[in-house]
């Protein structure tokens, strides 16, 4: 649901079929109302600002351990590409898949989440003026080093 321009949303810890790629076409372009609240929608509302306004767009993920933010991530990375055009598909799995890499060095089991993120991450897009998407950076902060080196 929203609040305000604020996503909120419960990981249902299985998967469910409002993630596909098909599923992801109907928030391209629509208006926040046309369809149920969903992280493809925030997507869609920051790429039309930026592309529109010309102007540096944010999105910011919290919440508890557990509670999805790193599949959220991905997923709006995965419809940011969409959006962005990505020319070629090796652009896009290049920036889908760079998370990875991160989440192998950062990432620990905790009693509450196999998979835990131990830091950070801050993940920033590079987009022509028009619109298209050209690459992204990834950067992590906050390593928690003890919990990845030692096992709880």
């Amino acid at each position: 649901t929203y609040v305000g321009d604020i996503l909120i949303a419960v990981n249902p810890f299985r998967n469910i079929d409002i993630y596909s790629s098909q599923h992801s076409k109907l928030y391209i372009g629509a208006k926040r109302t046309a369809n149920p609240p969903h992280i493809f929608a925030v997507a869609d509302i920051g790429y039309q600002s930026m592309v529109t306004y010309n102007s540096d767009q944010c999105i910011v993920i919290s919440g508890e351990s557990g509670a999805g933010k790193t599949q959220s991530a991905h997923l709006l990375v995965q419809q940011l590409t969409v959006l962005g055009k990505a020319n070629n598909r090796t652009l896009q799995e290049k920036i889908l898949q760079v998370n990875n890499l991160v989440e192998a060095f950062g990432n620990a089991g905790t009693i509450i989440n196999d998979n835990s993120s131990r830091f950070g991450k801050y993940l920033e897009m590079k987009f022509t003026c028009g619109g298209t998407v050209v690459g992204a950076q990834i950067s992590e902060y906050l390593l928690e080093k003890s919990r990845v080196v030692h096992q709880a």
